[in-house]
């Protein structure tokens, strides 16, 4: 009796998505590029939709792993579609980190009103775990120092011993070792019987 196949986890997205999910500048880009590129296994040229989607999920900071998975497109292909379209990709990532730093910044808002809550009702503390107190107090630290211009990470340098110091360190400890010895050696006469 054969053996059942686990179901699959993958979530498929089909390849025909509907276009009022990606926004029309995205197919523009494909449809551009497409006409530019005449190589005849072009995803742009032979799945525009599917294209689109790519880069659209490219600029979200999507992996390309989880786009394999989504929409059935091989790594290489995704690969070279972001060569072909890095400009594109560069400027819809900054629009994507700007409305990611509006979105930051409206969570922030609530973590500091639900700080003041905390403050106000004191034995609501003890729902929270200290490591979690903690990982969002470093994260907060961390991030108004970098806003602030200051270093968040401190890398500091020491100087040392060379390498050449260190064959003469090496050399003189010898040196004081071989003189140790003679001194302590004892002469001495073997008699053979």
């Amino acid at each position: 009796m054969p053996a059942k196949r686990k179901p699959s986890s993958i979530t498929v997205i089909p390849a025909t998505v509907p276009d009022d999910q990606i926004p029309a500048e995205w197919f523009d880009e494909v449809r551009r590029r497409a006409e530019a590129n005449h190589g005849l296994g072009v995803l742009e040229r032979t799945q525009p939709q599917k294209a689109a989607m790519v880069l659209w999920r490219v600029a979200q900071g999507v992996s390309h792993k989880k786009i394999c998975e989504e929409l059935g497109v091989a790594r290489d292909v995704i690969r070279r579609m972001c060569w072909r379209h890095s400009d594109t990709l560069e400027v819809k990532k900054k629009e994507f980190s700007r409305e990611f730093a509006i979105a930051a910044e409206s969570y922030k808002d609530l973590l500091i009103e639900k700080a003041n809550r905390l403050f106000d009702d004191p034995s609501k503390l003890d729902d929270i775990s200290p490591d979690k107190l903690a990982l969002a107090m470093a994260i907060a630290t961390d991030k108004s120092m970098t806003l602030a211009g200051m270093a968040s990470t401190v890398v500091e340098f020491r100087k040392g011993a060379s390498l050449d110091d260190a064959e003469k360190m090496i050399s003189e400890a010898r040196a004081r070792i071989a003189d140790r010895t003679r001194e302590t050696a004892v002469e001495a006469e073997v008699i053979e019987s």
